[in-house]
């Protein structure tokens, strides 16, 4: 779940993602995730709680918080254009794969995964292959999403959590998108190690 949940972020912000996520994931939701064409990149770190995760031999269902109030969105020429929605929860589903696997992803696909050849770096920017530092190897083990649902209504439990990692933020009524205090200048800021590693 770890893996596909990072990886699905990568792949919308930057075109990257662990090996396997391209087949470990639907064709209709691959679509739905597609990268922008525009240069837009996100800088920051989202930060996340899982809520319940429920495994059956043939599915795999979680339903997480995230945390986004450190994440901002920046054009290709790293002018600030908005942050992140702060808090939202997230719903994933996952089924183990039948008889038939999934047909393999297209060459244009497999051109976008991180372990063959990651999209080079916007300029000025780290490499990716320099702190991209997941598996580096196929850990889905056949489970493929199909859902991957998001409520801008999230539940108490998130709340809670999102006031204990924020203390003194009035959420929801806090500060709006266009005057955070956490807003910040360009460049984009840099993004946390992943915790716990890998």
């Amino acid at each position: 779940m770890r893996g596909w949940v990072e990886s699905a972020r990568l792949y919308q912000n930057a075109a990257v993602a662990y090996p396997g996520f391209v087949n470990a994931t639907s064709t209709e939701l691959i679509s739905e995730l597609q990268p922008p064409t525009s240069g837009t990149q996100l800088g920051g770190t989202e930060r996340h709680l899982i809520r319940s995760i429920s495994v059956t031999p043939t599915e795999l269902r979680a339903s997480l918080c995230s945390d986004g109030w450190d994440e901002f969105a920046f054009t290709a020429g790293n002018a600030y254009l908005g942050a992140g929605a702060e808090l939202v929860m997230y719903t994933l589903r996952m089924q183990k794969a039948g008889p038939s696997p999934k047909a393999p992803p297209s060459a244009a696909q497999q051109a976008l995964i991180a372990d063959t050849s990651p999209t080079p770096a916007p300029a000025g920017r780290t490499p990716y292959s320099a702190w991209l530092k997941g598996p580096k190897d196929d850990v889905f083990n056949n489970w493929i999403a199909t859902k991957w649902d998001v409520s801008v209504d999230p539940p108490a439990d998130c709340v809670a959590w999102f006031k204990r990692e924020h203390p003194g933020l009035k959420f929801p009524t806090g500060y709006r998108v266009e005057s955070r205090p956490n807003r910040p200048a360009s460049p984009p800021p840099s993004t946390l190690p992943g915790s716990p590693g890998w």
